[in-house]
């Protein structure tokens, strides 16, 4: 479906059906390029697989806490000359509410167990850095992909009130890393329908 005279098209709304969120440990030999997830690619499991070999997924997302993207940044500069700005280095952030009690998302808060399956806790966040990877799946059949490198810079537990969901909602910084893309973007992002050609066309735009 094209526009209409309006200018309108409710084909190209963002209604989202499902998504899922993949974390491995950092790994400075591997590289994270766009081939990994163009929108030539069909399925992009087979080359994410190794990557992601020591990994594994968030799980389930609690409803009120689907993932929800961020930006902050300083103020833009000023120049004397009128119509100038340069804008602050931004920080770009992904949080999201996990459901799940895994080994991940214990990795991902108070570390790794023992050998006793103890775990020896000094914070509820790791100075540690994922490789991620995002999807998201949009009810016209759009998959949105995303690659990059992340670390955990917020931890927040629910409330454990009896018999309801005690998620942790997590906050995710999208790191320029040098395996990102070259150290050039802070996560690499595409668009596609699986089966179309017409519309498997990347995202443009700055860092992508």
């Amino acid at each position: 479906m094209t526009a209409d005279a309006a200018g309108n098209d409710i084909t190209q709304v963002r209604v989202v059906t499902t998504s899922k969120i993949r974390l491995a440990p950092y790994d400075a030999t591997k590289k994270l390029t766009a081939a990994l997830i163009a929108p030539t690619v069909a399925d992009p499991a087979t080359g994410l697989d190794t990557i992601f070999a020591k990994g594994g997924f968030v799980g389930l997302i609690t409803k009120d806490g689907a993932p929800q993207d961020g930006r902050d940044a300083d103020d833009a500069t000023e120049f004397h000359q009128p119509g100038y700005l340069l804008n602050a280095d931004p920080k770009l952030t992904l949080q999201f509410t996990a459901a799940e009690d895994n080994d991940l998302t214990r990795a991902m808060t108070i570390g790794t167990a023992d050998s006793t399956g103890v775990y020896h806790v000094t914070d509820t966040i790791q100075d540690t850095k994922w490789i991620a990877y995002q999807e998201t799946v949009y009810k016209d059949g759009r998959h949105r992909r995303r690659l990059g490198v992340v670390q955990i810079t917020g931890a927040e537990p629910d409330k454990e009130d009896r018999g309801s969901v005690s998620g942790i909602k997590f906050t995710a910084e999208w790191l320029k890393d040098p395996i990102v893309d070259d150290g050039a973007s802070r996560y690499l992002e595409s668009y596609v329908t699986p089966g179309s050609t017409s519309s498997s066309t990347p995202s443009t735009g700055p860092g992508k």
